[in-house]
């Protein structure tokens, strides 16, 4: 999911008044605190950091801080609790799968129940798919018709036919799933937050429905059917969910999740530091290499130590792994030149970005596609980058910059301008200011706007944000889960007549020759989802058309993989995660409330 990274700043100020629960010390209370205030803290709840959030609709969301409160809330057939390679079930107690890879069966718990006591069934399930391919509020549906590939019917537009999709409900507790063509990470794609299921019927944003709440009802307080149910969200302030009694599976072992949602990561370091959360992650700017030591190393490659001291004088436990995640810079296309974009991309040292904005907490990229996943693997991807890389590799040239904006008919007295727009995060600005540096002896006037996220995710849907930067989060190991960020469908914004594409990012990259390669190669990678040893080479070849279809628009320029990393308290006990990254079901969680502040 797409994820913009926190802010991040310098000082150590306090943590600013209206966040300061009157609990940001180490001190638990005084001597004459009384017997009801000692007991409020003996309800085990987990305190964390959020950034803002704009739905709870699973297959309307594209952002992960979303997705982190969806994945407490509601349950999918099977999912991937702890960002773990493999699949666990959830609602479904069992599944087959036919010899021919096609057909899917899955058995359904017959005590799963909504937050409102109703029975879940098969027929929510159909109802939940549903709404993925044929509401207007989803920006998912390539995701359910394209990646996995259900069977559907389409009409002569190749629009997908309500109610032709091949998810039935065989029996009350027994949901059947088709494929067009096998596909190697059908269940994968299957416990992505996108497929949670919904009571049936709870909107009525597909054709059948009537729909018991309003749309904007039910995504400010969703019902769902996972180990936590909705309790509360303040938008921009806080969201918290509560522990559901009469969960069907594992239950929870904390009373409460509250997310305290804070933009700016400055103050959302100061906040953790004055010890008002349990586990947090540390903004660069603030971040010291040195104070990381790494005790053990698991086989999946999760990195286990300690960090610190940290401001506070405190040692914390310390994950990190080299996830599945990618960074870049997004153009409007409709709004910023290709002759500024290519300029951009020549004047941009990835190694520079890695090494001194990043610390070295991340590793420079050329691809959108990480390069543990690249087709031959991380040697392969590099490679491929250095001998093909149209705007130097591992080198900057302001010189190129310049030329190609002069061919465009720019100069110092007729100079290009567009403008950058980020949320508040000093690693962006220092990223951004050095592109605005150098860019400036090419003919190119750039301005940097920073905007708090919700705001920036409307400018940006809308069409209105010429450019940026950003990051995504791969919901399962399979470049398509990334590549879906450069399917020209997928980028399509708000236009001017105010028809919504729903888009993933919005690029505006259509209409070109290098979009159209983009998506002949996309198609060409579903049509060969099989893997199989022919299969696999031409879904390997359309791959690389794909990513340098990207490089001859610079729709997005790549220019890291980020680790993902966790950073908790010693007094609560979380499960650790996979390459998927730190999001979590928070259900296997163990607080010691005797030390928490």
């Amino acid at each position: 999911m797409t994820a913009v990274a926190g802010c991040s700043g310098g000082s150590e100020e306090d943590v600013p008044d209206e966040l300061d629960d009157g609990e940001n010390t180490s001190d638990t209370g005084s001597d004459d605190e009384t017997d009801d205030e000692s007991d409020s803290n003996t309800e085990k709840t987990l305190r964390l950091l959020n950034a803002s959030v704009n739905t709870f609709d699973p297959p309307a969301n594209v952002l992960s801080s979303a997705n982190e409160v969806i994945f407490q809330i509601f349950d999918v057939l099977i999912g991937k609790p702890e960002g773990k390679s493999g699949v666990v079930e959830q609602l479904a107690t069992g599944y087959e799968i036919s010899d021919d890879g096609l057909t899917y069966t899955f058995s359904l718990s017959e005590d799963a129940v909504a937050h409102d006591g109703r029975s879940i069934g098969a027929e929510d399930v159909v109802y939940s798919w549903e709404r993925i391919a044929a509401s207007e509020d989803s920006s998912s549906a390539f995701l359910l018709l394209s990646d996995l590939g259900i069977a559907h019917e389409t009409n002569d537009d190749g629009e997908y036919v309500p109610g032709s999709m091949a998810v039935e409900a065989v029996d009350d507790t027994t949901v059947e799933v088709t494929l067009s063509s096998p596909y190697y990470a059908a269940l994968d794609i299957m416990a992505d937050a996108t497929f949670a299921v919904l009571p049936e019927g709870i909107v009525g944003d597909i054709d059948g429905y009537d729909g018991e709440m309003e749309y904007q009802e039910f995504t400010a307080a969703p019902l769902g059917t996972g180990p936590f149910e909705f309790d509360s969200w303040t938008s921009g302030e806080e969201m918290a969910v509560t522990a559901f009694d009469d969960y069907h599976g594992e239950g929870a072992t904390v009373d409460r999740v509250h997310w305290q949602v804070i933009e700016d990561s400055n103050a959302q370091y100061n906040y953790a530091m004055n010890r008002n959360v349990d586990a947090f992650s540390i903004p660069t700017a603030q971040y010291d290499p040195d104070l990381a030591t790494v005790n053990e190393t698991r086989d999946n490659g999760l990195q286990v130590g300690e960090y610190g001291p940290i401001q506070n004088g405190d040692m914390v436990d310390y994950l990190r792994i080299s996830g599945l995640s990618t960074q870049f810079m997004l153009f409007n296309n409709d709004q910023v030149i290709k002759p500024a974009r290519k300029a951009v991309a020549w004047v941009m040292n990835h190694e520079d970005i890695a090494n001194s904005a990043y610390k070295g907490r991340v590793e420079p990229g050329y691809h959108m596609t990480p390069a543990t996943l690249f087709p031959g693997g991380p040697e392969a991807a590099e490679e491929h980058a250095r001998e093909n890389y149209p705007y130097g590799y591992n080198e900057s040239s302001i010189e190129e910059a310049r030329r190609i904006m002069e061919d465009a008919g720019y100069s110092d007295d007729n100079p290009y301008e567009f403008e950058i727009l980020n949320v508040e995060d000093t690693t962006y600005e220092q990223i951004s200011n050095d592109l605005r540096d150098r860019l400036s002896a090419a003919h190119i006037e750039v301005s940097i706007s920073t905007a708090p996220f919700s705001t920036l995710l409307d400018r940006e849907f809308a069409g209105n944000r010429p450019a940026g930067l950003g990051e995504w989060g791969m919901s399962w190991a399979d470049p398509l889960n990334v590549l879906a960020l450069l399917y020209p469908p997928n980028t399509r914004s708000t236009d001017n007549e105010g028809v919504t594409g729903n888009p993933l990012v919005a690029l505006n990259w259509v209409d070109t020759d290098a979009s159209q390669t983009a998506r002949d190669a996309w198609d060409t990678m579903q049509e060969n989802s099989t893997r199989d040893d022919e299969a696999r080479e031409r879904w390997e070849e359309a791959l690389i058309r794909m990513e340098e279809a990207n490089w001859e628009d610079c729709a997005m320029i790549n220019y890291a993989y980020p680790a993902a990393e966790r950073f908790s308290y010693d007094w609560v006990d979380m499960p650790e995660f996979g390459e998927l990254g730190a999001l979590s079901v928070y259900t296997g969680v163990d607080i010691d409330t005797d030390a928490q502040p």
